[in-house]
């Protein structure tokens, strides 16, 4: 920029501004700035009544009715899940006895199945024994038949 430019931008300047160029201390500009700085912390303040402070109130009464549903939460919800889990332990240690007793039945039955058919066996080997022998047979022989036979229920 030229000088001349430069000297006509300032006229141009102080003339729609209408300061003068001497006084340092420009009252004009200082009100200015004033102004302006009072318009924005007035648009602050009223931002601040009109918008912060009702986030602020909901915020602390939001947080307070969670602190509610939390204290609820603990006293109800757990101590009904706590008794629920009794309940249900409770309930596992129950239907393990009854598996438990399912199972002894069961095997008591197995036993008692095998028991009868050993004994059907030892029955039916002292039949055909018995029915072998004769009026001619040896009481030693009928004696021992009855020792095996007494033997073998024992052994059941």
């Amino acid at each position: 920029m030229s000088k001349l430019d430069l000297f006509t931008y300032m006229v141009d300047y102080f003339y729609k501004t209408k300061k003068d160029p001497r006084d340092l201390n420009d009252d004009l500009l200082k009100n200015a700035i004033n102004r302006k700085t009072d318009n924005i912390v007035a648009f602050i303040k009223t931002q601040e009544q009109d918008l912060l402070i009702p986030i602020k109130k909901e915020g602390e009464r939001l947080g307070a009715s969670q602190r509610q549903i939390v204290e609820y939460f603990n006293k109800q919800i757990i101590a009904h899940n706590k008794q629920q889990k009794e309940s249900y332990d409770g309930q596992v240690i129950a239907i393990g006895k009854v598996v438990d007793y399912l199972s002894k039945l069961d095997t008591a039955q197995l036993d008692k199945n095998k028991l009868k058919k050993r004994f059907s066996g030892i029955l039916e080997h002292y039949m055909t024994a018995r029915e072998k022998m004769t009026m001619l047979s040896k009481q030693a022989d009928k004696d021992e038949l009855m020792r095996f036979t007494r033997e073998q229920v024992n052994n059941l």
